[in-house]
């Protein structure tokens, strides 16, 4: 199906959606469900509409953004923040933790991040959620809190399913969970957007920015930046991280957390250069392999001159990944690939590698070498789980559906069978 003009500038100007974000098959299926519920089949008469109605907008935008979420999605991100948590928590009786989630959907990841603080032992009255989301669709389901299985992927613990009650519709969050959140509808890429909302100590925004302009990108950081206190946690999507380190936000050394640290003065939007926070949350530690010195030898024991040798430290090609790594994470991307190349002819190709390569390539914006060095990593690893991820992203950005839904597919498999929580039934 043709796309109407006025539709295609509405998405960019109103929404900051890049041109083909959300793939145009998917955008052709999209209307065409809006256009069957309207009751109109000429697309041009579907334009007019569109133009002299807000309602009608409405609804095309419930079609168009409505993505797929589940409960802990990723799980890294809640188990990090559960960590985090309790040392966040600012100090007086009346004061409150307060957490936004923008864009929240259908609200498994408000009510997620609920949960998480809750297991963790955090009382009800020092955290508040707050969630935001364009679609009024979306919304309303998150205020009924009513799931079918579509929103759960593998297990989520005896412990987080005991927040659910069993409903002839569905599973359902019970009420001292929900109490915890409060849902709102606003645009993000709007200049009015969020006003009177925050200070927030956390910020959850994943898989948002992938889609947007860069102009809309710029926009959403200056008011997401604005509203989150110097220390405070970023929470983004796995791709997206870099963009955050180039406003000069820190990363978090933590697995598939994906989180930064916004630094106590953080520079203008645009310039890159990362200042040190102050008072920021410790991030969780991170297992190194430690050297043990040798003990000291007992006079019987000890050896000429002749006999003892120089200490060496030859490379590793885990400290040489390492090091690439961390260049790539200060955002030195020519460094990083440099090094990379180098341990290539040092130790040979390795799935670790090229996916390092390709997150890379990705954040130079060459996305055809980028999937290039993510097929090499999946030839060598067919469970490489960011090349997987990454895959998926990629071909959904292409409008590649198809091959979109089975790498993302072969990826929550992989989680699912990584998780050893226990089952939550």
């Amino acid at each position: 199906m043709i796309i109407p003009p006025a539709i295609a500038e509405f998405l960019t100007a109103s929404l900051g959606m890049a041109k083909d974000a959300v793939g145009r098959e998917s955008l052709s299926r999209a209307l065409a469900q809006v256009m069957r519920r309207e009751g109109i089949a000429d697309p041009e008469a579907y334009e007019k509409l569109f133009k002299t109605s807000e309602e009608a907008r409405q609804r095309l935008v419930d079609a168009v953004v409505v993505g797929e979420t589940w409960f802990f999605r990723d799980r890294g991100p809640f188990v990090y923040l559960a960590r985090q948590a309790p040392e966040m928590l600012p100090a007086g009786a009346r004061s409150v933790l307060k957490i936004l989630s923008a864009p929240c959907s259908t609200g498994e990841e408000p009510y997620s991040i609920a949960m998480s603080l809750l297991a963790a032992g955090l009382p009800p009255a020092s955290f508040r959620i707050e969630g935001v989301d364009i679609s009024r669709i979306a919304l309303e389901t998150a205020h009924r809190a009513t799931y079918g299985n579509g929103s759960f992927r593998g297990n989520i613990g005896a412990e987080m399913a005991s927040f659910f009650e069993k409903t002839p519709s569905g599973r359902r969050v019970i009420q001292p969970v929900r109490a915890q959140v409060a849902f709102f509808h606003d645009n993000l890429t709007s200049e009015r957007s969020l006003l009177g909302r925050g200070p927030y100590a956390v910020i959850f925004c994943r898989n948002l920015l992938i889609y947007l302009t860069h102009e809309a990108r710029r926009q959403v950081f200056v008011r997401l930046d604005r509203l989150l206190i110097p220390g405070g946690l970023l929470f983004a999507g796995h791709t997206e991280t870099v963009f955050w380190h180039q406003q000069g936000y820190l990363p978090v050394q933590s697995d598939r957390a994906f989180a930064l640290i916004k630094p106590a003065c953080a520079p203008a939007a645009g310039k890159p250069k990362p200042a040190a926070p102050v008072k920021a949350p410790p991030p969780a530690p991170v297992p190194r392999a430690v050297r043990t010195p040798a003990p000291a030898a007992r006079p019987q024991e000890r050896h000429s001159a002749a006999d003892r040798k120089p200490p060496t430290q030859p490379a590793t090609a885990e400290a040489t990944l390492s090091k690439a790594r961390l260049l790539a994470d200060k955002g030195e991307m020519d460094k990083a690939l440099r090094l990379c190349r180098e341990y290539s002819r040092t130790f040979g190709p390795s799935a670790g590698l090229f996916g390092l390569m390709g997150l890379i390539r990705v954040a130079q914006q060459d996305s055809n070498d980028a999937e290039d060095f993510f097929h090499k990593a999946l030839y060598l690893d067919p469970d490489h789980y960011e090349s997987l991820v990454h895959m998926s992203l990629l071909y959904a950005r292409k409008g590649d559906t198809r091959r979109a839904a089975l790498y993302r597919a072969r990826a929550e498999r992989l989680a699912g069978r990584t998780d050893n929580t226990s089952p939550g039934e």
